[in-house]
């Protein structure tokens, strides 16, 4: 049962980080297919998102948000490479 409870309390404490990974991972393979130099969109994204939450009154600017951002488009680029 301590598994489980370990699992999930990673899987949950963690969703805004995967939520930027996954945003920016998805955004930039899916507009890279459509267009070639979309592929710095999930990156454009990340960015912009984050100033946005800067502005926010309701948010702040994360570096940590910025960092998964930047990985799952990072790793997003890996892949469209190896299949282009």
């Amino acid at each position: 049962m301590k598994l489980l409870d370990n699992l999930d309390q990673w899987l949950y404490k963690y969703q805004e980080q995967q939520l930027h990974f996954f945003w920016a991972f998805t955004v930039t393979v899916i507009l890279s297919c459509v267009w070639q130099p979309l592929v710095v969109s999930g990156l454009v994204i990340t960015v912009a998102k984050e100033l946005w939450d800067a502005q926010s009154s309701r948010h702040n600017f994360s570096w940590i948000d910025m960092k998964w951002g930047t990985i799952g488009w990072i790793v997003a680029l890996v892949i469209v490479t190896q299949f282009n």
